[in-house]
């Protein structure tokens, strides 16, 4: 079914009374800048008989078919019809001067309703549309986009500027650390990421819809709402579907009615959240979320997709050790727990991972993390800030470290573009923390009479031994 409204370009509605110049026996309606490949009707609702030598005056007669619209509202609002024997016609209110978009809604209403086939029809192949030689009289025009150009008069010339009425969308996504709404993000597993998607409305079109697509590693939270600046639209303006056939994750549709109420370039904010989830993509591949404006007949038209990008981030640990020739050794069965803003930070343990990998959960059961046999364990889903690595038991043998380590995440990113983003831990890339344990050396004994005696008595011993013997020598000479 065809769009339930329209829009007047400030037209005047010229009868026999008014000043339109009728110089030939044919008029023409040019639409300018129009859409490629939209289609474009021209319903002719009146014919009209100029009084011959009179460019300016005539009478307008009623099109087979449309007499019922032009006997009830809203036509009557604009319209007086006089029957004078057999000839009726139409001619404007006294007390009006120009009609506006009720009588152009109405219109294609009511031609679609009683299936009133288009004078002529046209599918534009470039910026122009033209209808020529066109018989005298008054037109609706209407389009595949939703948008009824005009009710007009065949004079010498009609242009419409169609473009005008294509609508746009754009989308964000706010930066919690700055409360910035930027394109590209980053955030925590676990963490609420606000979105924002502003409809520019365009200039009648119709049948709006939005269509919000996201990745798997973000779960929509279905708690939409539209505002026009900080004025809250009512919900009965519009309908929100989750996970609707189309395949994308959530359809915000707009009443009609509510639309053709707005002005051109009114902007309509939708305001939703998603949390990232435990299938968010880590560090190479950021978390995507897709909008785009579909409109007009049968929604046939729509707007380019736009996207906002938000990354999450991991951490490697390594334990160790330095051996007798100053070489790394892995200790295994260390003990950590990671601090953030909150207190202690809880886990779930990835199945499967190669290196043991822990992944931040809010509703974890795990608060300690121990390092495998080669040292090692992994922390994903880490948005950028401060934490603090805290070693809670040490392995056997090792002392524990008196004092947590200070772990700074920081990304890069442009947030008006799309390029990948990056980030360091400690200002250090790889993003690796490498964590020393020490052995301690052998206590000094106590309690006992020590050794000290021991080393006197065999120096005396010794001293002895060396005086006899030179005793002897001297003896044996003097023998």
């Amino acid at each position: 079914m065809k769009k339930l409204f329209a829009v007047l370009l400030a037209l005047t509605f010229v009868l026999s009374l008014g000043t339109a110049t009728f110089a030939a026996d044919n008029g023409t309606i040019t639409i300018d800048n129009a859409v490629n490949e939209a289609t474009y009707d021209i319903y002719k609702m009146l014919d009209f008989t100029p009084v011959e030598g009179k460019d300016d005056a005539g009478i307008y007669t009623i099109v087979d078919g449309w007499a019922d619209f032009f006997a009830a509202a809203p036509a009557t609002n604009y319209f007086d019809v006089v029957t004078n024997g057999d000839q009726t016609t139409v001619v404007l209110k006294v007390d009006v001067e120009e009609v506006d978009q009720t009588l152009a809604k109405a219109a294609i209403a009511y031609a679609e309703e009683k299936s009133i086939a288009a004078t002529e029809t046209k599918t534009a192949d470039g910026t122009t549309v033209q209808f020529a030689d066109l018989a005298l009289g008054y037109y609706a025009i209407d389009t595949s986009l939703g948008t009824l150009c005009a009710l007009t008069n065949t004079d010498s010339d009609f242009f419409a500027n169609e473009k005008n009425g294509t609508p746009d969308i754009d989308k964000f996504v706010k930066e919690d650390s700055t409360g910035d709404w930027v394109y590209v993000n980053d955030a925590d597993i676990d963490q609420k990421v606000e979105y924002k998607s502003t409809i520019t409305v365009g200039f009648g079109t119709t049948n709006y819809v939005m269509h919000d697509t996201m990745d798997k590693g973000l779960t929509f939270n279905n708690d939409v709402v539209v505002k026009i600046g900080d004025d809250v639209v009512d919900a009965a303006n519009y309908t929100v579907t989750v996970n609707p056939a189309d395949n994308h994750s959530f359809d915000v549709a707009f009443d009609n009615d509510y639309i053709a109420g707005l002005e051109k370039d009114t902007q309509l904010t939708v305001y939703y959240s998603a949390t990232l989830n435990e299938d968010a993509y880590i560090v190479d591949k950021s978390n995507d979320n897709t909008v785009y404006l579909s409109y007009g007949e049968d929604h046939t038209w729509t707007s380019d997709e736009h996207k906002t990008y938000t990354y999450t981030w991991k951490m490697d640990v390594y334990k160790f050790t330095f051996g007798d020739d100053d070489d790394k050794l892995a200790l295994a069965g260390a003990m950590f727990q990671l601090t953030g803003e909150n207190g202690v930070i809880k886990f779930s343990k990835v199945d499967g991972a190669a290196v043991p990998t822990y992944r931040v959960d809010a509703d974890g059961t795990l608060d300690t993390i121990e390092t495998d046999a080669n040292g090692k364990f992994e922390i994903i889903g880490l948005d950028e800030g401060e934490y603090e690595l805290v070693e809670t038991k040490a392995p056997e043998g090792y002392n524990k470290l008196d004092d947590s380590i200070a772990v700074v995440i920081t990304s890069e990113y442009d947030v008006t573009a799309t390029t990948k983003a990056t980030y360091e831990i400690n200002d250090a890339t790889p993003a690796t923390i490498e964590v020393e344990n020490k052995t301690g050396g052998l206590l000094p004994e106590t309690g006992g009479i020590g050794t000290a005696i021991f080393t006197i008595g065999g120096s005396v011993i010794m001293l002895a031994a060396v005086i006899l013997l030179v005793s002897k020598k001297r003896m044996a000479n003097f023998g």
